[in-house]
């Protein structure tokens, strides 16, 4: 048996379409998709399906019932998304899946210039709505922040996020040529910092690259990220990982892997690896609590069943 703690409401998001004129914006759809999860995910009460999770069921064919069942959620967002020019178009609704009632839509239009101020209007309507339907529970006044004012740094590293998630070395060196660009137009971007971090980690475990080189790159990169935001959750997984495949020392990925917890319980990576370091040491209660919660926000990615095989 696994255990989890319980929350109160659980929703999933499922992956925006893109109804561009240039389809090659899926990597945009994808990214707003994934921000408005991470946002949402921040809302203490609210149980949010994970990015895998979720686009497991980009351009397939499923019921909103098999859906929901699948990812164990009471309410389901759907939405589009249309870029032209320099505006853009984003559409949400929610629904109950219970009676498969669309309960809430909204249509925005905007300049692309405010980006982050729609994902951040969008996902507390979201988060208000579903409180209006399913019960209370704190929302904060913003949930998503600007993370560069550079609009091309933020569309050179929403791309490099999508061909990394192909989780292959060729398409991951694409994705380093293009956090390069991002941060060349903003230096002071840590998401495409800790890009970077996690694309070297991936060449080095995979040994596609030079493990010292690798990993020597890792440290540098995460390290900056942090000097620029010190409360950016994905650096400190990266510290884990550094710790524990370059450094062999398993108390600090521990503590590492806890700072990231701390900041931000539903982030499924540390669920997944504090699941394995507690496996490690024989803590079979405490794995489990940890696996627990990494099915509960991530119930179908390929990892989370990995660690689930190997408990």
């Amino acid at each position: 048996m696994y255990l989890a703690e319980v929350m109160s409401t659980s929703i999933g998001v499922l992956p925006f379409v893109n109804n561009s004129p240039d389809k090659e914006q899926d990597y945009f759809a994808d990214g707003i998709t994934e921000e408005i999860i991470n946002a949402l995910s921040s809302v203490e009460g609210l149980k949010v399906t994970s990015r895998t999770s979720s686009f497991f069921f980009k351009d397939k064919q499923a019921s909103v019932g098999e859906i929901a069942e699948k990812l164990g959620v009471e309410v389901l967002v759907e939405g589009s998304i249309r870029l032209a020019k320099d505006q853009v178009r984003i559409t949400a609704q929610l629904i109950e899946v219970k009676d498969d009632f669309h309960f809430w839509s909204q249509t925005w239009d905007r300049g692309l210039e405010n980006i982050f101020a729609v994902q951040d209007e969008i996902s507390l309507a979201i988060a208000e709505k579903v409180r209006e339907q399913f019960g209370h529970f704190e929302i904060e006044d913003h949930l998503v922040k600007p993370q560069t004012a550079s609009l091309d740094a933020y569309a050179y590293s929403l791309r490099a996020k999508q061909l990394f998630n192909q989780w292959n070395p060729i398409s991951v060196e694409e994705a380093i040529a293009l956090y390069e660009k991002a941060l060349a137009l903003d230096p002071q971007h840590d998401e495409s910092m800790v890009g970077l971090a996690d694309a070297y980690g991936f060449l080095g475990v995979t040994e596609y690259m030079d493990g010292k080189k690798a990993w020597d790159l890792v440290r540098k990169y995460t390290e900056n990220a942090l000097k620029i935001n010190e409360k950016n959750v994905g650096a400190y997984y990266q510290l884990a990982n550094l710790a524990f495949f370059a450094d062999c020392d398993f108390r600090e990925a521990y503590r590492y892997t806890e700072q990231a917890i701390k900041l931000k319980p539903d982030y499924p990576e540390a669920q997944q690896f504090m699941t394995f370091l507690y496996l490690l040491e024989g803590s079979i209660h405490k794995a489990s609590e940890h696996l627990g919660r990494a099915l509960m926000i991530d119930p179908l990615s390929e990892e989370t069943l990995f660690y689930k095989a190997y408990f």
